[in-house]
């Protein structure tokens, strides 16, 4: 076997095992998951349990409001993206096909927002929330999160930019207006851009965690990701851990399902030749 091939095996190698370490913890929380609880901690150490049950999910769905979390974390993961897109999208097409007095430098001011941390405006922004009154909402989370739209302003910027001025030449010709440009040849052309950016902020919705953690307060309107934390800390004298395990398998169902569905298009957003390559 000559050089190249043995730097391609070695490579080969060197990812199975990265993927086989990255993908453990989620084949052990599945497995645990449908193991009787009595026997999470039996040994010899099972990877697969002998007698799978659902009990660990009814158990959980039982002792907290498991399915209410979940429906929260919908609510605010699909709620901050329509709100990023209906901010980005436009503001993302003006960018990069209008004309207009200080665009760069708005576009500027817009990136450099990238490199400001999010920490910095916690204690405003909670200040702020507890003085309109929505401390301990769903909206009191969802709010603060759609102001970071600066990457994907930036991103769908490019997107925007790499298409053909052709094709809005053309349009303008048959009369078509800016908001016509925008909706008949700008969005189509960019989907996969705009189904990446989409999976990306559901993602970052549903995994808001500290933010969460600081302004939910009461069991009824917690997300699933602190919910689990909730679960532990209740349960962690009861030793409850099938169904706390099923609890985060429950959890990281929708980003997986999410995922799945999305994947093909954010390749198509990156591959070379997309229509919506940035």
């Amino acid at each position: 076997m000559n050089s190249a091939g043995n730097n391609r095996l070695g490579s080969h190698l060197v990812l199975g095992l990265a993927t086989i370490l990255t993908l453990f913890p989620l084949f052990w929380t599945f497995t645990t998951a449908f193991t009787p609880n009595e026997l999470v901690l039996s040994q010899p150490i099972r990877f697969w349990p002998e007698h799978p049950t659902l009990d660990n999910f009814r158990i959980a769905f039982e002792r907290h409001p498991v399915g209410l979390w979940m429906l929260n974390a919908c609510i605010v993961a699909i709620a901050v993206t329509l709100g990023k897109l209906v901010i980005a999208l436009p503001a993302a097409y003006a960018f990069a096909r209008m004309e207009f007095r200080g665009r760069n430098a708005m576009f500027w001011i817009v990136v450099a927002t990238l490199t400001i941390p999010s920490v910095i405006g916690i204690v405003p922004t909670f200040i702020a929330i507890v003085k309109v009154g929505l401390y301990d909402t769903l909206a009191g989370v969802i709010i603060p999160s759609i102001a970071y739209v600066g990457f994907y302003i930036f991103y769908l910027r490019q997107n925007f930019k790499s298409l053909p001025s052709e094709m809005f030449d053309a349009a303008r010709i048959d009369g078509a207006g800016v908001l016509g440009q925008f909706w008949t040849i700008a969005i189509p052309n960019v989907l996969p851009a705009i189904a990446a950016v989409s999976m990306l902020s559901f993602l970052g919705a549903w995994n808001i965690y500290f933010w969460s953690l600081l302004v939910l307060e009461s069991p009824q309107n917690k997300t699933i990701t602190i919910g689990i934390k909730a679960f532990s800390d209740v349960e962690a004298a009861n030793q409850l851990w099938g169904p706390l395990m099923a609890t985060a398998l429950v959890g990281i169902a929708p980003i997986l399902i999410v995922f799945l569905f999305a994947q093909r298009s954010m390749l198509e957003a990156v591959a070379p030749g997309s229509g919506g390559k940035g």
